[in-house]
């Protein structure tokens, strides 16, 4: 046999103990996954295929043991199977009342007997802070949200010490680290907080990266976190930071990059921990444009005025606002006709850098309103919130009319909020579904304090000290009349007066107004008093929205007097004495403001005529018209711009001598006529050195106010006007003004208080007037 003959040999040799080696070795595999098959698969078929003959729970002090079977499913009778075990375990589990669960069964008979071991949490004996200075323990306690003998599940003791860190980020301390410790004694556990607040992080700096079309100055402004200035602080605030990407996002999105994105945000603190530098990296995508606009599926709305709700032009930069706005506009279109399901879906279309859009809709059926349910009326009678709605059931639900609907609720005064809510009509009688989508409309009203009734003082620049009682039931019987007395005493002023408001008549939409009434008024040259009643009826004026008219009869006993008549002019001379005033006024308001208290947008518009005596008797002749005009609209933010102008002319029937002192126009202060910044009664034309007042007024008012929902808002505020003997005297070029700030108050027990100054622009000397306003003020 030659040497290579003996290794052919030896490598068979070797080749064919390998392969019995092999398998061996492949049985053991095959014996081994055949013993788990059987341990794990087979075994349990065998084990659990028993029938449940009893259930016990051990391990347990503070829990019933009846809680842990229930929760775990199990049954006496039941058959034991491996899910039934393993769902057993689960439920239990989340209870968050055990630490550890675990189920022993012995054989029973024919059956099987189940134990539950279970190991409860601790209950928690102290909560402690260690090492925190920036917030008091008392404070970390209520942010942890753990208090004593709560079950001590880790869990809600990590997500405290995440509770507590948020609110060090919140407030700039970034690096800030919680560490929760606990430690058990005697069944009782004892959770300890060390706090490393570290120092409040500043900014040192903000790179971004990947920004070709934009500067980094133009995309930080976008940023609530800036970078540390001479005029700003630099406080890092993690919480901000975390929308603060989204902004670059946002921006890049409005002005032609709809598929910018951040790629990366990087914080790197100094090695003191007191700086961090802020590193966002931006993928800006391609510039885009918006091209041609199409709808398809629409046929309740024409084309036309689908294109009016476009809030972009063609070949304009891509822009997600815009494209929200027309959408939002949309909405609108078909929300104001009751196609509250209706379905638009903007299908965009790439051609090289401009995206045409097709809106495609889906219009289905309109709603219309099945029920009216109002809520929380707790005092007001539901018919006098009904009968201000101008929605009914059976209308095509409205978006325009529910808003006007919830304007004339609130503007009744009565409510502190109104919210509109809506739900799917309620089945038929015979329990058929509602398949045609209607709804019923939900009134969710908040009471204001039923009645007023008020006793101090007041002081007006005018009259002085004043002493007030007024008792007030402006939601009477709950039926939304109104019922007052008001007495009012002082050196300069003194008033009695009741009076009695029905807002319908015969259930009607009639007003009437019943008032009586008791005035002495002193002014600088000679005093009046008034004696007398007034009725008033209103009715909302058909097809004029918004608008209603009102006539009202006035008699009244007027008696003018001066205590030295030696130094008066003979023209304030012949108007003293007594005379009867039978007065007859004609009035028209249109009144579209959203909150009568605190408008924010809207208008009113009030035309009024007054005739005195002629052939309504009395001893007073004259005709007086008044046309005034207010508007307001939101600026930004809560800023909200004011704008008035007012005009009254006055007259005789035969002559301009009829016209009676105490009824011309005379501006300054505050009232009807006010001009802040002026004294009380001191614009107008004189004679003899007196200022007597004119036959015709101009008054105009620029008005900027922070709007708040508390009723509290400062302004600021430009008056101009004049009064003239006539019109054809009157100078526009000549208008007195007044600037100043100020700010109005809603008081429960006293309605709307003002408080302005008014520094006198034309006035001699020039100066600053305290302003006090209570009531109807612009």
């Amino acid at each position: 046999m030659t040497k290579n003959d003996s290794l052919k040999e030896r490598d068979c040799f070797a080749i064919a103990r390998n392969d019995i080696y092999g398998v061996k070795h492949l049985m053991c595999r095959t014996l081994s996954w055949l013993v788990i098959f059987t341990f794990y698969f087979i075994l349990p078929t065998f084990i659990y295929a028993e029938i449940i003959v009893e259930l016990k729970v051990e391990g347990i002090e503070n829990v019933a043991p009846g809680l842990v079977i229930s929760t775990s499913g199990l049954e006496i009778g039941d058959e034991l199977t491996v899910e039934s075990v393993r769902n057993a375990v689960k439920q239990i589990y989340r209870t968050q009342l055990f630490k550890d669960v675990e189920i022993q069964y012995e054989k029973e008979g024919g059956g099987v007997k189940l134990t539950i071991l279970v190991k409860e949490y601790p209950r928690i004996s102290k909560i402690g802070f260690k090492w925190n200075k920036k917030f008091k323990d008392k404070k970390l306690l209520e942010l942890c949200g753990l208090k004593e003998g709560d079950i001590g599940v880790e869990t809600s003791i990590f997500n405290g010490a995440v509770k507590i860190r948020k609110a060090y980020k919140k407030d700039g301390y970034y690096l800030a680290e919680v560490k929760p410790v606990t430690e058990e004694v005697n069944k009782e556990l004892k959770v300890e907080y060390l706090i490393t607040e570290g120092k409040r992080v500043k900014i040192r700096s903000i790179e971004i990266i990947g920004n070709r079309a934009f500067k980094d100055d133009e995309l930080e402004k976008r940023l609530k976190n800036r970078e540390k200035r001479w005029y700003r602080s630099g406080n890092f605030s993690g919480e901000e930071f975390e929308n603060d990407p989204d902004k670059i996002v946002e921006f890049y999105r409005n002005h032609g990059y709809p598929n910018c994105k951040v790629v990366d945000v990087n914080i790197v603190p100094d090695e003191n921990k007191e700086w961090v530098r802020i590193y966002i990296k931006i993928d800006e995508g391609s510039k885009l444009f918006l091209g041609n606009v199409g709808f398809d599926g629409n046929k309740v709305i024409d084309t036309r005025d689908l294109i009016k709700e476009v809030k972009f032009k063609r070949l304009s930069l891509y822009s997600s606002n815009a494209l929200s706005k027309t959408l939002e506009g949309i909405y609108s279109l078909y929300g104001n006709r009751g196609y509250i399901y209706a379905i638009v879906d903007p299908v965009e279309e790439l051609s090289d850098s401009v995206v045409d859009i097709t809106y495609k809709i889906k219009e289905g059926k309109p709603a219309r309103i099945h029920k009216i349910i109002i809520e929380n009326n707790t005092k007001t009678h539901e018919k006098v919130i009904r009968r201000e709605l101008t929605i009914f059931p059976g209308d095509i639900l409205s978006r325009k009319e529910l808003i006007n609907s919830q304007r004339k609720v609130f503007n009744l005064g009565f409510f502190k909020n109104i919210t509109l809510d809506t739900k799917p009509a309620s089945p038929s009688q015979g329990g058929q579904a509602n398949e045609q989508g209607d709804i019923d409309l939900i009134i969710k009203v908040e009471e204001k304090p039923a009645g007023q009734a008020s006793l101090g003082a007041s002081y007006y620049p005018k009259h002085g000290l004043v002493g007030n009682l007024g008792l007030s039931t402006p939601n009477f019987r709950g039926m939304g009349e109104l019922l007052y007395i008001n007495l009012q005493k002082g050196e300069k002023l003194q008033t009695l007066e009741a009076g009695y408001n029905r807002p319908w008549l015969f259930d009607t939409p009639m007003s009437v107004g019943l008032d009586a009434f008791h005035t002495f008024e002193k002014r600088p040259l000679y005093k009046t008093q008034r004696t007398g009643g007034n009725v008033k009826v209103g009715r909302p004026i058909p097809r004029l929205t918004f608008t209603k008219g009102y006539i009202s009869y006035k008699l009244e006993r007027v008696k003018a007097s001066a205590d030295d008549t030696a130094s008066l002019s003979s023209y304030i001379k012949e108007s003293l004495g007594d005379r009867i005033r039978s007065v007859a006024t004609f009035e028209v308001v249109r009144d579209s403001r959203d909150n009568f208290l605190n408008p924010t947008t809207g208008t009113r518009n009030d035309a009024e005529i007054e005739l005195s005596g002629g052939p309504l008797g009395g001893s007073v002749d004259y005709h007086k018209e008044i046309f005034e005009t207010s508007t307001y609209h939101k600026l930004f933010w809560r800023f909200v711009l004011g704008l008035r102008g007012k005009f009254g002319a006055i007259d005789g029937y035969r002559t301009p001598a009829d016209v009676p002192l105490y009824e011309r126009f005379i501006l300054g202060g505050i009232g009807e006529w006010g001009l802040r910044g002026y004294r009380d009664w001191s614009i107008g034309p004189e004679r003899d050195g007196e200022v007597i007042g004119g036959r015709f007024a101009s008054l105009f008012t620029i008005e900027t106010k922070i709007s708040f929902e508390e009723n509290l808002y400062p302004l600021v505020f430009l008056d101009a006007g004049n009064t003239w003997e006539c019109f054809k005297e009157a100078n526009f070029q000549d208008l007195k003004r007044g600037v100043g700030v100020g700010f109005r108050i809603e008081i429960p027990m006293m309605g709307l208080v003002g408080f302005d100054f008014g520094y006198g622009i034309d006035k001699k000397p020039r100066g600053w007037e305290f302003h006090l306003q209570m009531g109807k003020l612009f």
